[in-house]
């Protein structure tokens, strides 16, 4: 066995091993998923979800339009906002009463050595600033791909501020990330690691009612087999619930409406169409 085939074994192995050798804790309450419905073809690489009354909003990630779209909770398209900006990676989208929040941080591969949140003001979608984001000790040039913890797919404008939650592919622990919305150009530093999730974080909301937050995530192999979850998780970091979503492969962006049911994402992958979803925790 050469090198290189005893390698590609070893790195099969490793992904096949992790991705059958979940353990989900028992829940304290029960999640049930109350409807699914597909997404149009233009959501077929579905990332971010937002929650806002009786509308929600998400986008495509990389190398898709730079658009914001507005969907029913039946899962139609109500409108379409082209944005001034480019979208490298767009991951995430949240937002408070006076701006948007499109997190352009995809970084898979590790090897961005910035990445970028646009502030995008709700009554003039022109008017925006952007916020340049680096990891302290990043070197994009040592990076694996898919093997580094340099990497997020999750943001949230809650009561802690812009929070921001890495992939955290090598180590399995998520990093969270306090942005300051004043400074231009800035380091980050992790302020708290989640632990105990069983795979990357992909989505993040904060549930007001139960004043905790919310994140979708999955583990994954090389051949395409997908575990995903939702969770929840206190304001101080501790893993609460974990809910394994047994049916679903590539789930992307989950939120909160105003009601406390949970909302997620699923993107487009071999065999299925990318979905909506709406599920209640009982």
């Amino acid at each position: 066995m050469n090198t290189h085939i005893r390698y590609c074994f070893v790195v099969t192995l490793f992904f096949t091993i992790a991705a059958c050798a979940i353990h989900y804790p028992q829940p304290s309450a029960e999640l049930k998923i109350e409807n699914s419905v597909v997404l149009p073809l233009v959501l077929a690489e579905t990332s971010g979800l937002y929650c806002e009354d009786e509308v929600l909003y998400s986008l495509n990630d990389s190398g898709n339009a730079p658009v914001v779209f507005s969907i029913s909770r039946a899962g139609s398209v109500n409108s379409e906002t082209s944005l001034a900006l480019t979208n490298r990676d767009w991951e995430a989208i949240s937002a408070d009463e006076k701006a948007y929040y499109i997190a352009d941080v995809g970084n898979n591969k590790g090897r961005r050595a910035t990445v970028s949140i646009y502030k995008v003001s709700r009554s003039d979608v022109n008017d925006f600033s952007e916020l340049t984001l680096q990891y302290a000790n990043n070197d994009p040039s040592a990076n694996m791909p898919y093997a580094h913890d340099y990497d997020a797919e999750a943001m949230v404008k809650g009561p802690e501020g812009l929070l921001l939650f890495s992939k955290s592919w090598r180590t399995g622990v998520a990093h969270v990330y306090r942005i300051n919305e004043g400074e231009s150009s800035q380091i980050l530093s992790p302020i708290a690691d989640i632990e105990g999730l069983p795979g990357v974080i992909t989505g993040a909301d904060f549930d007001k009612k139960r004043n905790l937050y919310v994140f979708t995530g999955y583990k994954s192999d090389p051949f395409g087999n997908f575990s995903a979850f939702l969770a929840q998780v206190s304001t101080t970091f501790s893993v609460i619930n974990v809910w394994p979503l047994k049916s679903y492969k590539q789930v992307e962006g989950v939120c909160v409406d105003s009601s406390g049911d949970y909302w997620f994402s699923e993107e487009a992958t071999e065999g299925r169409q990318a979905t909506l979803n709406r599920a209640v925790v009982h």
